[in-house]
């Protein structure tokens, strides 16, 4: 049920998106002569036609796309002379239309978007309130990790490092600062769990990471009052893309790795919000729609902010580029993005560096200790179980 949420949750984004072309098309007196609300590819169902806009549900069920007449590049040749059908009375073909207007139908889709992500903050801070962290707790383990060999489970908290207590936010770094200076070495860890203080003895990996464990931030909802909500609501989206740019400028110059992610990774973080409730579900796709927002921005050709870099050089010169050099830019823009989604999608499809089966052992490997601690502690009773709980594990 929450891969379904996860699709869905990412393809109404899209949608929201491409409303955004068509409601700023429209604002603008252009022709749109199809919205596919649900799909990509050939149509296959035509619902209804409204003030000259043919909305259909296409073949490939993931997304949307809107059709402006007159902003693709093949258009520009639709007879011998170069000239575009007639549009219905009272609209405009997208070359056509006056400058504001083009630059605010190709700004529509990241503006959807980031009104769409501010919506939805609004929305949850109002209902429920900030989450302020208040620890860290374990969201998972890789293969082989010692804190599942010692007993550590998935939702505990951590609370201190061989005596030293964690503290934050962020609580995550913490618990990365505690473990660094002691890799190769056995350290006590305290976690809650339930409601109870354990403590288990964890032979750390002699390199990174240490535990081996993934680390999220464990919150609780504080209420505040509808005009705080709207205030950070409005501001959330702004904050997120900067902090977003600051990363990507830190991936570009080289201060940081990472693995680039297509639809089926975005789709499985989804899942994972998912998993975790209907508020994280929320949030993080307000996170997800910003992001959208902001990468079509990016002045990148066939994307958003390439179309837009061409109108803001027609807006300067106040002269149009040449059409033809605006052509070979996007279809070579076109190409290198549908090769980077490609890329990224056999990347998200294919195994992980670790075999699902190794994945399993983790998992069953964690369970047997856990199962075997169980058995030892009711064989011993009550005052020997005290004394093995302390006991380094096998």
């Amino acid at each position: 049920m929450t891969w379904v949420l996860a699709i869905l949750a990412l393809s109404v984004l899209i949608i929201i998106h491409e409303f955004g072309h068509y409601i700023c098309a429209k604002l603008g007196g252009m022709h749109v002569d199809r919205f596919s609300v649900i799909g990509i590819g050939p149509v296959i169902l035509k619902l209804f036609t409204w003030k000259g806009t043919e909305f259909v549900i296409s073949a490939i069920p993931f997304g949307a796309y809107v059709h402006i007449v007159g902003m693709e590049p093949e258009e520009y040749a639709m007879d011998e002379d170069g000239n575009l059908p007639d549009p219905p009375p009272g609209y405009r073909n997208f070359r056509d239309s006056p400058l504001w207007a083009r630059l605010l139908a190709i700004s529509g889709g990241p503006i959807a978007n980031y009104l769409a992500a501010m919506l939805l903050i609004i929305g949850v801070t109002a209902s429920v309130g900030l989450k302020e962290p208040v620890g860290v707790q374990v969201a998972g383990f890789g293969y082989g990790s010692p804190a599942a060999a010692a007993g550590i489970e998935v939702g505990d908290e951590i609370l201190a490092v061989d005596g030293e207590r964690v503290s934050g936010p962020p609580y995550r770094d913490s618990v990365v600062e505690l473990t660094q200076d002691k890799l190769g070495t056995t350290v006590e860890v305290e976690v809650m769990r339930e409601g109870e203080t354990e403590t288990y003895p964890v032979a750390l990996n002699p390199e990174a990471p240490a535990l081996n464990a993934s680390l999220q931030d464990k919150g609780e909802y504080i209420p505040i009052s509808p005009a705080k909500a709207i205030s950070y609501g409005v501001q959330w989206p702004f904050v997120q893309t900067a902090r977003q740019l600051r990363g990507l400028w830190s991936l570009i110059t080289g201060k940081q790795e990472a693995k680039v992610g297509g639809p089926v990774a975005i789709a499985k973080a989804i899942k994972v919000s998912a998993d975790r409730g209907v508020i994280d579900l929320i949030v993080f796709s307000a996170l997800i729609s910003t992001v959208l927002g902001m990468f079509n921005l990016l002045p990148l050709p066939a994307l958003d902010g390439g179309r837009l870099i061409f109108l803001l050089y027609e807006l300067i010169a106040r002269r149009p580029p040449n059409k033809m050099l605006e052509e070979r830019v996007h279809m070579i823009g076109m190409i290198g993005l549908l090769g980077l989604i490609a890329w990224a999608t056999v990347n998200d499809v294919k195994p992980d560096k670790e075999p699902v089966w190794e994945a399993v052992a983790t998992e069953f490997e964690a369970e047997a200790i856990k199962l075997e601690r169980e058995q030892n502690d009711a064989d011993a009773g009550p005052g020997e179980a005290a004394e093995d709980a302390a006991a380094p594990a096998n």
